[in-house]
């Protein structure tokens, strides 16, 4: 009996030590379970294109290859370019058999490019569909209302320089309305830069088409210096396309998986 009322005391002594003891271990416990939720949107983030790119660029791939076509026809239906080695009319649509592949490569790449570069770069993009779902049609229709302008003043015989000066302004404001980031800037230009460069070796050694009234001369092949800001305006909204369409499939595979 007196063992028993000696050990009684001890237990209630050290009980609540035990009690802290798994406390404690608790407590110990949940920093490692607040680091594994904090860690999951990090993982499915960066691991996110890896699994949706094929499906990012079969529907860039398929944009491009349709409604590139149909933009592109704005230039073509004032001849700033004329169609040479495969063109084709429908009905009044002047384009080339080799347009829609090209301008869907267009589309996959740059999309790609800029998908790649959010993640790298790991800083917060416009993700959700009602943010991309308001932009979108403005970046769509800013970019259809530019090709038309240039176009219209193509027609009207507008100077090079003068038509230049207000499609550069124009570009800059649509910058600063759908995107105002310097490196949405930066990626804009350089593609703007490249993309005239790239078409040299299309009209050069395959004679696709080329520009009846160019006003600068590279390679040996008559360009147009204002092409540039289409180029320009065209990847900021690729830029906004690209970024939708993959909150479109990533929240589309999400709801599969539940």
């Amino acid at each position: 009996m007196r063992a028993l009322i000696g050990i009684a005391p001890f237990s209630l002594h050290n009980f609540p030590n035990n009690a802290q003891s798994k406390q404690g271990l608790l407590i110990r416990r949940r920093p490692s379970c607040c680091i594994r939720k904090q860690s999951t949107p990090s993982t499915r983030s960066s691991s996110s294109l890896k699994t949706t790119w094929p499906s990012l660029s079969f529907s860039l791939f398929g944009s491009g290859f349709v409604l590139g076509p149909l933009i592109d026809g704005i230039h073509s239906r004032v001849e700033l370019v004329v169609y040479q080695n495969g063109s084709t009319n429908i009905g009044p649509l002047h384009t080339n058999v080799w347009v829609p592949v090209l301008l869907g490569l267009f589309y996959c790449t740059v999309g790609l490019l800029q998908l790649f570069l959010d993640e790298r770069a790991s800083k917060q993009i416009p993700e959700g569909n009602q943010t991309n779902r308001k932009c979108l049609p403005l970046c769509c229709n800013a970019l259809v209302l530019f090709i038309e302008l240039s176009a219209e003043m193509y027609k009207a015989g507008v100077a090079d320089n003068i038509e230049a000066y207000v499609l550069f302004a124009a570009a800059e404001f649509i910058w600063f309305s759908v995107n105002r980031t310097w490196f949405g800037f930066l990626l804009a230009s350089i593609v703007g830069l490249a993309c005239p460069l790239a078409e040299t070796p299309l009209m050069k050694f395959f004679h696709l088409w080329y520009y009846p009234q160019a006003n600068v001369e590279i390679f040996g092949q008559g360009l147009v210096t204002w092409t540039l800001t289409c180029y320009f305006v065209y990847t900021l909204f690729l830029i906004n396309y690209s970024r939708w369409l993959k909150s479109v499939i990533t929240s589309t595979n999400t709801t599969e998986d539940k």
